[in-house]
């Protein structure tokens, strides 16, 4: 059973400690700009960033942080999505990415954004697998998705 969690003190070191393959040599060496810790930094001055850790039952599987606008409650950008690498291709990510969304929607929002790097194939077929559409490059790296719920 997935659930979701405010990035809190019982759980930011853990959070920090996830990644997302499993040749990273120290946790952020995946890159800057998608290091769970440089995530919730970012959301510590940006209050329409919101850092969530996903449980699978009692296990800490993965985080994800969504931005949403307060002028614009109705939208929400999922800016960071990942489950640790001792959790994939077990189905959870399928299962995490649809409470995510079924949460979102209970919440207002209509319209999804999913920025996904654009050499993540699994990424790619995920957001694919849920009816996400492309719409545009953000970056020489970067792919912005997005779904109408």
């Amino acid at each position: 059973m997935i659930r979701i969690k405010e990035v809190d003190a019982q759980n930011i070191l853990d959070v920090c400690e996830l990644t997302a393959s499993q040749d990273s040599i120290g946790r952020t060496a995946e890159g800057c700009s998608h290091c769970n810790a440089i995530s919730i930094a970012e959301a510590k001055y940006n209050p329409e960033m919101h850092p969530n850790a996903i449980y699978s039952n009692h296990s800490l599987i993965g985080f994800f942080m969504y931005q949403r606008p307060e002028d614009h409650a109705e939208t929400a950008t999922i800016c960071r999505f990942m489950v640790d690498d001792r959790f994939q291709a077990k189905g959870l990510a399928e299962e995490a990415l649809e409470h995510i969304l079924r949460g979102l929607k209970i919440q207002g929002v209509r319209n999804v954004s999913l920025i996904i790097d654009h050499a993540d194939n699994a990424a790619k077929d995920l957001c694919l697998s849920f009816d996400f559409q492309f719409t545009e490059e953000i970056n020489q790296t970067e792919r912005r998705y997005e779904l109408a719920l």
